[in-house]
């Protein structure tokens, strides 16, 4: 944090060094000399502004100085002192404050990691330092957030080598939060789908921990997380859902004949999950021709049954709204708001289905009008429920830019990412893009552009 108060004076009045009243839209000094006010810093800007290149020559500079030679002694040696700065601590609270995807967990590692930092520990840190460079443009902060990054790599490789059964969870979050990475850092088209590598390697990292410690007690919002962004990361690459992911519902008591009253969330979150990710296998065999393409489409058909049983047995917790003015849905909290957003994404899945299938099977294998039907409302379901998508996306974001410290790449963001990449591969690339911001656009206005630049960096 600077160590001198930053002004929150417009830029105008900070460059010509007198005072500013702090008028909107205009201050008096800018409308006395008849000048266009610049504008005011945002609050990230003034907390995060001496942290950057001056951050980076401060630590260099700490770690090489030395001190003259004494005339009076007969020796002397240079003198390493310990920076008045750590850049990692503030790394760290950066991610803690805005991509909190792992829950309480990420707090746990950073305060235990003080003295031999764990791969989650590194991997966060990370994490965070690329978020201060992107918002501040920093080459030298990128710099150093790269090579942490690198050597969270070659921690999470020396895990895997020497197959060690402790610490697996740490394994297992850092390389998950590693694709939040090279989502922030992703410049060009070889780098963008990078993240899928992370997620499966976490996926993988979460397999092992299973068969050799069991499972948790109950399902919690991580391991859902991490099922889910795995999920999505197959469909994305066209890969298969690894096998004891699909389990994993039934494990937890979540699998098609659980009791649908009073059910808990995680548990309702976990059978949304196994048809999700049936969705994604049936997808992948059609995709490979191994299945009759009329099979698919009855399969289909009844998975978009289940979707729709599903969501008619949810209990009144997961209650959203639409309201009256404008084009925005509330949800009790961001978390709710993407399990919606997991349904809709697997009914735009189911209707794709149907929708590739029956243009593939020749109207004679149809058993009946019943496909020619369904086969017009998946069109028409298709394009609604991407609306409700991009609806649900100005709740999201706004409720995570509410505290004052919150920078604008958050975990919302890189859900957001996420499920419009999987989305590109269900719907029209052109109309997406062309689409999916005017909500927030639209409610947010103009703190939602740097979002927004970052997402459609993502969207190859």
């Amino acid at each position: 944090m600077a160590s001198t108060r930053a002004s929150p004076a417009c830029g105008n009045c900070r460059s010509r060094r007198i005072k500013c009243n702090l008028l909107r839209p205009r201050c008096s000094q800018c409308a006395r000399a008849g000048l266009g006010c610049t504008g005011y810093r945002s609050q990230s800007d003034l907390l995060f502004r001496d942290q950057t290149k001056s951050t980076i020559r401060k630590l260099h500079a700490s770690s090489t100085r030395v001190v003259a030679p004494n005339k009076h002694a007969t020796s002397w040696s240079p003198v390493v002192t310990r920076p008045t700065f750590n850049v990692e601590e503030l790394a760290k609270k950066v991610f803690s404050d805005n991509f909190a995807i792992l829950g309480d967990g990420c707090k746990h590692w950073m305060d235990s990691g003080a003295e031999n930092p764990s791969s989650a520990t590194i991997s966060l840190t990370s994490v965070g330092l690329a978020a201060l460079a992107v918002v501040h443009k920093d080459p030298d902060m990128m710099d150093l957030a790269r090579r942490k990054y690198d050597f969270a790599i070659r921690v999470l490789s020396k895990a895997i080598i020497s197959h060690k059964g402790s610490g697996i969870e740490q394994f297992i979050a850092g390389s998950f939060i590693l694709f939040i990475f090279e989502m922030i850092t992703c410049d060009n088209h070889s780098s963008s789908n990078a993240w899928q590598k992370h997620v499966h390697g976490a996926a993988a990292f979460f397999g092992y921990f299973c068969s050799t410690n069991g499972l948790p007690v109950s399902p919690v919002k991580e391991i859902i997380e991490i099922c889910y962004t795995t999920t999505l990361a197959c469909l994305i690459s066209g890969k298969k859902v690894p096998y004891f992911l699909l389990e994993l519902p039934g494990r937890f008591g979540a699998s098609s004949d659980t009791s649908e009253s009073d059910e808990d969330p995680l548990l309702s979150a976990m059978r949304l999950f196994a048809i999700m990710s049936t969705l994604v296998n049936i997808r992948a065999l059609a995709n490979q021709s191994f299945s009759p393409r009329n099979q698919l489409v009855v399969l289909a058909i009844k998975k978009d049954q289940a979707l729709h049983n599903w969501a008619s047995s949810l209990p009144a917790s997961w209650t959203y709204h639409k309201l009256p003015m404008g084009q925005q849905y509330i949800y009790q909290d961001v978390w709710y708001a993407q399990m919606w957003n997991y349904y809709r994404l697997a009914r735009i899945l189911v209707n794709r289905i149907i929708i590739d299938n029956c243009d593939i099977v020749s109207p004679a294998m149809l058993p009946g009008d019943i496909f020619k039907l369904q086969h017009a409302q998946s069109y028409a379901a298709i394009s609604f429920l991407s609306q409700e998508i991009y609806s649900s996306l100005p709740f999201m974001f706004n409720l995570e830019q509410m505290a004052a410290t919150s920078l604008p790449l958050s975990a919302a963001l890189f859900f957001t990412i996420t499920l419009l990449q999987s989305l590109l591969e269900l719907t029209d690339k052109a109309a997406l893009i062309q689409d999916w911001s005017s909500p927030a656009s639209n409610i947010l206005g103009e703190r939602f552009t740097f979002t927004k630049s970052i997402v459609m960096q993502n969207l190859r």
